[in-house]
């Protein structure tokens, strides 16, 4: 459905654009920036390069041209992907605060369905995208919400250890020495603790059992400031200690 912006949010949209140009800085990234974006965004099942240089050129003549410059913006061009999420992440919760805060954040992942055995990461694992185990990536998220919005703040793809042992195959799939096995878990906590110090509002923290299960996931999240309310599976044990003053801990 065409939908057609006002005066003022053309004005905000436009805010919003200029504050990622800046963390971009040179004409050529954001120009790529806004092709790699509308392909994203745009209609097309696929969303690699390829396809998407395909799609937003519309001259076959030209179209390697734009392959070639979307994979030096993706692979190659030095800007802060990073830098670029916490922008996004502050205006929408920017936005939603001005409404109602911040009451949870989300911890989860997600998978995603691959063809093939070259994207990094892909194996056959259980994604809850599926219900079922099958090949795909997994990815873990953070989502922070308030009582009636929400919006993902950070992500970060799941190295599986099958991976990250064969170093030969990382290599193949441009994946740096030093990205290494993590456990979910322990991507969630430093997605989480990165996003604690870009300032994101607190909120009561909800995971499944495959966060809620692991103590030090628990102990984690308490030690940068969360209540928590997790769900854990009937045989864990949760210990509960009183310090002197009567204080409970985990």
């Amino acid at each position: 459905m065409a939908y057609e912006l006002d005066a003022a949010g053309q004005v905000r949209l436009d805010r919003y654009f200029e504050g990622i140009g800046a963390i971009l800085g040179r004409r050529d990234r954001r120009e790529s920036f806004a092709l790699y974006a509308l392909g994203l965004f745009g209609e097309g099942e696929r969303k690699s390069v390829e396809p998407i240089a395909a799609r937003v050129c519309g001259d076959k003549e030209r179209c390697n041209a734009y392959h070639y410059r979307l994979i030096r913006f993706v692979g190659v061009s030095p800007w802060s992907d990073r830098e670029v999420r916490e922008y996004a992440a502050q205006h929408a919760i920017s936005a939603m605060s001005r409404s109602e805060p911040v009451t949870d954040w989300i911890v989860d992942d997600t998978g995603f369905p691959k063809q093939g055995d070259k994207s990094p990461g892909v194996q056959r694992q259980y994604s809850g995208t599926l219900g079922k185990r099958g090949n795909c990536q997994i990815a873990v998220s953070v989502t922070v919400a308030t009582l009636t919005m929400h919006v993902p703040v950070d992500m970060d793809l799941y190295l599986p250890k099958s991976w990250a042992d064969d170093r030969t195959r990382c290599w193949a799939a441009h994946i740096p020495d030093d990205v290494v096995y993590r456990p979910k878990w322990r991507i969630a906590l430093d997605l989480i603790e990165r996003n604690v110090e870009a300032g994101v509002p607190l909120g009561l923290m909800l995971a499944d059992s495959a966060y809620g299960d692991v103590g030090e996931f628990r102990d984690g999240v308490r030690a940068l400031g969360f209540q928590y309310g997790v769900d854990v599976k009937c045989h864990t044990r949760v210990v509960i200690v009183c310090d002197d003053n009567g204080a409970e801990t985990e």
